[in-house]
């Protein structure tokens, strides 16, 4: 375990490791899921792992939607560009976990604009995960640098993220990190109903 680890590998071992599941490369389904996980994993992981270089872990800021990252955006398009990761598109499922999904995802493709509505544009729910080429090179090149023990905190987050709510992800990351929910149109969604419980 001589090589650094860095912020890309990070995402490529996410990407590649069993979440609720069981079975690896199982997908990340939606941008706003991905980027909330990164985002917990820079604030509450990434002390795990004493080789890892924080340099290349990606900057996030406040914005509309909470905690967002330009850097894991690039770097998401950057591993589908080399056929890393698989970006698969959905049109919208009907229920409302799928709704939520998009809604939240759409107005973050959307970029550094105003959010936009989806009333005139059917949203899109957007699933990650690796192609044949990213697993080999994750299974070649990554997974001999963490510990068996680091390979189990990255299991159980993935595990636990995969499994939680979008709405339940949210609350938790607004609630405990109230500044990276500054900028948020639905801050008042979340942070409310942790006032609301705390009466």
């Amino acid at each position: 375990m001589t090589e650094k680890l860095t912020g890309k590998d990070i995402l490529l071992l996410l990407l590649y490791l069993p979440g609720k599941t069981d079975k690896k490369n199982e997908p990340i389904i939606g941008r706003t899921r991905l980027t909330k996980m990164i985002y917990i994993f820079n604030k509450e992981l990434k002390n795990n792992f004493d080789h890892l270089d924080e340099s290349t872990l990606p900057d996030f800021f406040a914005y509309d939607y909470g905690p967002f990252s330009k850097d894991l955006l690039d770097d998401i398009h950057f591993f589908v560009n080399i056929d890393f990761v698989i970006e698969k598109v959905e049109k919208l499922q009907q229920t409302t976990a799928d709704y939520e999904e998009s809604k939240y995802d759409y107005n973050e493709e959307m970029g550094f604009g105003s959010v936009e509505s989806m009333e005139n544009d059917p949203p899109n729910l957007y699933s990650y995960r690796l192609a044949e080429k990213g697993i080999k090179y994750v299974e070649e090149n990554i997974l001999a640098n963490i510990t068996e023990q680091q390979k189990k905190y990255l299991i159980k987050f993935k595990r636990k993220i995969n499994t939680l709510s979008l709405d339940s992800i949210l609350s938790y990351v607004y609630n405990k990190y109230p500044n990276a929910a500054e900028n948020s149109l639905i801050r008042s969604d979340y942070i409310a109903e942790a006032g609301a419980k705390n009466d």
